[in-house]
């Protein structure tokens, strides 16, 4: 009896080692997949991973221009980054001085919460076609760029700068349609009335994002 039961035992044993190894199979694979799932869905994906980045050369050089030179802090009570879709771009003339036009630039919060901003906008001008005119602004390097925490309704301001025309002979880029701004550390754009800026001698300056207007 002993000699025929014996195979039997170690065909069971063998039959739920196969049983147990196809679960654990299984449930690795589970995993897998969720989390590849995790990662393609979530927020903010197509903005952080680099094969998602815009490939074109005029779009690439407008973002390079909003990537803050120190990355945006997170921390309890200062706001999550202010994303594209929570923004409304705005320009307005704010006078002249030492042969020099100035605007302000804002980024308003429409959103319900609050949301922080930090470091360069990338700002360039555009036809009627949406086609860009001249070079992207370039940054005033005026110091290091703050921490603007917006509440819902309120603007952070970045100083615009170009010549005058009458100290330029005259040489200045076509009037522009629009402008297009990118936030810092984002890659989708706003659009806004340019409010009279046209830039001239080849100088288009913009500064950091603060939390009032200069």
């Amino acid at each position: 009896m002993k000699k025929v039961h014996k195979p039997v035992l170690v065909s069971g044993l063998v039959a739920l080692g196969v049983l147990g190894l196809g679960a654990c199979g299984g449930g690795d694979g589970d995993a897998q997949a969720a989390s590849t799932s995790a990662v393609s869905d979530s927020p903010g994906a197509t903005t952080t991973t680099g094969s998602n980045l815009p490939t074109d050369s005029a779009t690439a050089s407008d973002t390079a221009a909003a990537t803050p030179k120190q990355g945006s802090t997170d921390s309890p009570g200062m706001g999550s980054d202010c994303t594209t879709d929570r923004l409304r771009a705005g320009l307005e003339a704010t006078g002249q001085e030492m042969n020099s036009k100035y605007f302000d630039l804002t980024l308003t919060n429409i959103s319900d919460g609050s949301c922080a901003l930090k470091g360069y906008p990338g700002l360039s001008l555009t036809d009627q076609n949406g086609d860009r005119i001249g070079k992207p602004a370039t940054r005033t390097q005026s110091g290091a760029a703050e921490n603007v925490v917006l509440k819902a309704g309120e603007a952070a301001h970045a100083v615009v700068r170009t010549p005058d025309k009458g100290v330029t002979d005259g040489k200045c880029w076509p009037q522009p349609a629009r402008i297009k701004v990118f936030p810092p550390n984002n890659t989708a754009s706003l659009s806004a009335d340019p409010a009279g800026l046209q830039v001239c001698g080849n100088s288009f300056t913009v500064g950091p994002f603060t939390a009032h207007a200069n």
